[in-house]
């Protein structure tokens, strides 16, 4: 696994939750917690095994790239200390045919449903989000013709919203390059539940994109 530390332009992070019990206010947390809670994020990316999680989807990893990012006034509107660093994972993958994991619905949404969803998206492709563990993980997965230049962005939306729209940014890719079979995938930390919505996003020209699809849900 290669890991790249730092802050990247391209990649920015907002804390989707503090690391407390119910009833805890954000306010209330001391440092120390914040500082443990995002070690512990850092053990389970090490302990998480990549390889397998993309084979489960049929799935070839490619690359995966582990970045800490740092947003100091995210953190000082949740109440976090101004420093704290948090990881965010980017696989690169190259895969087959779709697997039922991906089977994509009708991608339309009346309120934001409960568990996992996959939404077909232009191009063609499909688009999904769901949870394992403290992450929150969207995966777009290209199966048109060309090549196409895309980013994927996490946003924290509220549990009552109407249809799947965008809301709080909690993490974005960077913009990388797709071509028939090629998945990439973006995890952020998130260890409370809640309602999120993914987009991915093609770049059209002059630093101009557009949305292509969208997948939530109540994670």
């Amino acid at each position: 696994m290669s890991a790249c530390i730092g802050v990247l332009g391209l990649l920015v992070l907002g804390v989707a939750a503090a690391p407390a019990s119910a009833g805890t206010r954000a306010d209330e947390i001391g440092a120390a917690e914040w500082y443990e809670a995002a070690d512990d994020a850092v053990a389970e990316i090490e302990a998480t095994d990549w390889a397998a999680i993309s084979a489960q989807q049929g799935c070839r990893l490619v690359d995966v790239e582990v970045t800490e990012v740092v947003d100091p006034e995210l953190n000082a509107a949740i109440g976090a200390p101004a420093d704290l660093a948090v990881p965010v994972v980017e696989r690169e993958e190259r895969c087959g045919g779709l697997d039922s994991s991906m089977v994509a619905g009708s991608g339309l949404r009346t309120t934001v449903a409960p568990g996992s969803d996959c939404s077909t998206t232009s191009g063609p492709g499909t688009l999904c989000i769901s949870r394992s563990g403290s992450y929150v993980t969207t995966s777009f997965r290209y199966n048109g013709s060309g090549t196409v230049k895309a980013y994927l962005r996490i946003y924290k939306i509220s549990s009552s919203a109407s249809g799947c729209p965008t809301g709080t940014t909690l993490a974005t890719s960077s913009t990388a390059s797709y071509s028939n079979g090629t998945q990439r995938s973006l995890s952020v930390y998130a260890p409370s539940s809640g309602a999120f919505s993914s987009y991915v996003w093609r770049y059209v020209a002059l630093n101009h994109y557009t949305a292509w699809g969208s997948a939530c849900g109540v994670l």
